[in-house]
């Protein structure tokens, strides 16, 4: 039975005394940046974060994409509505994908330069780490792990063969090809390539929020 002194209906309650803070509670910015985003008129571009043969969208660090809905092109190598393939896929001609980075791609050869998106932010907080290396694999504190690592944002090798940032692949198994880096599937652990020789990296990571904006609106609460 629902809560008669959930959150949620005091919140519906709108008594201006307690709303600033009941906001506070909830993080009501974490949430208006988690609504479904309307980008127009984009230019997707080469980036160092996804892979050379893929054109991205990169979206501000705490409104990485969750999913799309809808992708329309006004002007490039093709135009029209886009099929949206899945979070990790390489898109094809005519194609767009949430990346492996929560950054939005298109193949760049369809060389799109007018772009209308809608997609789905995901929902977290981000944190950035450095990390020391064990054959070529950062294990990602238990600090972060055991609340839920949701994305790999970027990842850059401090020192080793080959420093600089990587581009990040969907999580799997195994070690990545040189210049790559990924989440395994549990995402405990970020991967280099064996070539690579990364000691130390820099990571940033989208974790699951602190606040659980779903517990908060259903419990009994005295922020009345």
């Amino acid at each position: 039975m629902e809560n008669e002194n959930s959150l949620k209906n005091l919140v519906n309650t709108g008594n201006p005394n307690a709303l600033g803070d009941q906001f506070r509670a909830l993080a009501l910015g974490d949430m208006l940046r988690a609504l479904p985003t309307f980008l127009r008129k984009k230019a997707p571009a080469a980036d160092g974060g996804s892979l050379a043969t893929l054109a991205a969208l990169v979206l501000a660090e705490d409104g990485k994409a969750s999913s799309i809905s809808r992708a329309t092109v006004r002007a490039g190598g093709v135009t029209g509505e886009l099929t949206v393939v899945a979070y990790g896929a390489t898109p094809s001609t005519g194609e767009i994908a949430v990346g492996p980075n929560g950054d939005i791609v298109t193949l760049a050869a369809d060389a799109i330069t007018d772009l209308d998106v809608v997609y789905q932010p995901e929902k977290y907080d981000t944190v950035e780490v450095t990390l020391t290396a064990t054959a070529g694999v950062v294990t990602i504190p238990a600090t972060f792990s055991g609340r839920g690592v949701v994305l790999l944002l970027d990842a850059t090798a401090t020192t080793g063969t080959a420093t600089g940032r990587k581009i990040v692949l969907a999580p799997g198994a195994g070690a990545p090809a040189a210049g790559q880096a990924r989440l395994n599937i549990a995402k405990s652990t970020v991967t280099f390539a064996a070539a690579d020789a990364v000691t130390a990296a820099t990571l940033k990571l989208a974790v699951a929020s602190a606040i659980d904006v779903d517990a908060l609106l259903t419990a009994i609460t005295t922020i009345a």
